[in-house]
């Protein structure tokens, strides 16, 4: 009776001590293997309109494991193979540009069977050098609504795999459009050669088709059926195609500042802007229209209340109203030593290039189109308001100034830093149907940006982007540039 009861209290004190052992290893701090702990930082989250300071975000294979504070100095930190002290600066999310092309080339004209032929066609150094530019801008997820389906998706495939550093990137391949674009557009003849090349598209990863602006209504009805009917989504630039149409269509994104169809407009307005458009090559219709329309009309209000209800996704790109209006003051709004985000092929000739569709307009012109920049905002503003989903993009090769100056006319349009931040990184993420980018929140994709300056004070703050984490991996601002010098020397 003794040897057992002396065994049972032996197998208690075993019993015990592996216990005690167990609580002992529990209160330790379990490091994860490839974990990396970034701390000592101010984390800003637009989506939540949240300011952490001396925040600490844990990041392993490419995603948020957790995010929290510190709230003395001495407190424990969450252990992980290694720890990155921010140093008291400032972590936003990656920014998401929403309309980028990535892979085009300089608009040019070349010389094709005897007769010209404008082209955009690019390179692959080209678009490898505005991915690196882009990203070192801060910009880790982008979407082109237009392009070369073999030279987008031969970025895709290279982005994924780690060759090319820039964007995380989805597209839509050739725009529908007559006008004929080397490395731009596509013209199908019939309703079979259409869904031949929409499904051509799709092989090569197109997930959007681009309608543009010189088709007409059953063309853009034909446009969106076919590719609904083939899985893919549609976005359209459109010009004497009313966005109440598309949008009554179920087209998913519209996109550019320029819903500039006479269907939108009401009485004598409509009359005199139909007598400017007698001339297809007249670009005025650009600023003209704004001065034509009433926001507070029947078919503009019903075409807000369309948006909204279906809440159909704007990209706006104000910027391209602004340098369209501001053509020849291109040098002030961005200086030269400001575009070394463009490839030197691009630099030489981009300005030029926005200035053509202005050749012949007057200074009265240009004052009158420059009137008309707060009535854009406006239109921004009201389609905000009354929930509309935005997001921002700057129909650029690269983002760079672009992506800062759009956020800034935002802001002037009359919303809050918070709020343009939201459209930048959130607000881009529900724009290309991304549920976790977008957030300094845990399961989500470790996309962010270190910055010395608070863009919650001033957006210009973005320009002190030194450090970019994309999907878990980091990127220094300043090798990425460095490698731009190895991509400058191919010419067109």
């Amino acid at each position: 009776m003794k040897i057992l009861n002396l065994k049972k209290s032996l197998l208690a004190c075993l019993v015990a001590g592996l216990s005690s052992q167990q609580v002992q290893a529990d209160n330790e701090p379990t490091v994860q293997q490839d974990s990396v702990l970034y701390h000592n930082a101010t984390l800003l989250n637009p989506a939540t309109e949240q300011q952490l300071n001396d925040g600490w975000l844990l990041i392993k294979d490419g995603r948020i494991v957790q995010i929290g504070q510190q709230q003395q100095a001495d407190a424990s930190l969450p252990a992980a193979a290694k720890q990155i002290d921010l140093q008291d600066q400032y972590v936003l999310p990656g920014l998401i540009d929403v309309h980028l092309h990535l892979t085009a080339g300089p608009i040019r004209v070349e010389m094709q069977d005897g007769n010209p032929v404008i082209t955009m066609k690019g390179h692959s150094e080209l678009t490898r050098y505005h991915a690196i530019s882009t990203l070192a801008t801060g910009v880790t997820t982008a979407f082109s609504p237009a392009g070369e389906p073999a030279a987008n998706a031969e970025y895709a495939k290279q982005q994924q795999a780690g060759n090319w550093p820039g964007p995380k990137f989805s597209y839509a391949g050739f725009v529908f459009e007559p006008t004929p674009i080397l490395g731009g557009s596509v013209y199908p003849k019939n309703e079979a050669e259409w869904q031949e090349e929409i499904a051509s598209q799709k092989a090569m990863g197109a997930q959007y088709i681009k309608l543009y602006q010189g088709l007409t209504k059953d063309e853009v009805a034909m446009g969106n059926r076919l590719a609904k009917a083939a899985g893919l989504k549609t976005v359209a630039h459109l010009d004497n195609v009313s966005w109440q149409y598309a949008a009554d269509l179920g087209v998913d994104i519209l996109t550019h500042a320029l819903p500039t169809s006479a269907e939108l407009l009401t009485g004598t307005a409509r009359e005199a802007y139909l007598a400017e458009r007698k001339n297809p090559h007249n670009a005025r219709f650009t600023y003209s229209w704004f001065k034509h329309a009433d926001y507070d009309s029947a078919p503009v209000q019903q075409l807000i209340k369309t948006l909204a209800g279906q809440q159909t996704r704007i990209d706006l790109t104000l910027v391209a109203n602004e340098m369209i209006y501001f053509a020849r003051e291109l040098e002030t709004l961005y200086p030269e030593p400001d575009m070394t985000v463009f490839h030197p092929e691009i630099r030489k000739r981009w300005r030029a290039s926005l200035q053509a569709p202005s050749y012949d307009w007057t200074a009265e012109d240009f004052a009158s189109a420059q009137q008309q920049l707060p009535k854009v905002q406006q239109l921004f503003k009201r389609l905000y308001d009354a929930g509309v989903p935005l997001a921002i993009g700057t129909d650029s090769v690269a983002s760079g100034p672009f992506y800062l100056r759009e956020l800034q006319l935002s802001q002037g349009a009359g919303l809050t830093n918070w709020q343009v931040l939201q459209l930048a990184t959130n607000g881009g993420a529900h724009h290309l149907g991304l549920n976790d980018h977008g957030q300094l929140k845990a399961g989500y994709v470790a996309d962010f940006i270190v910055l010395t300056a608070n863009p919650l004070e001033e957006l210009a703050a973005l320009n002190t982007v030194h450090t970019v984490v994309q999907q878990g991996t980091t990127w220094q601002v300043d090798e990425l540039k460095a490698r731009l010098a190895s991509l400058t020397d191919i010419e067109l």
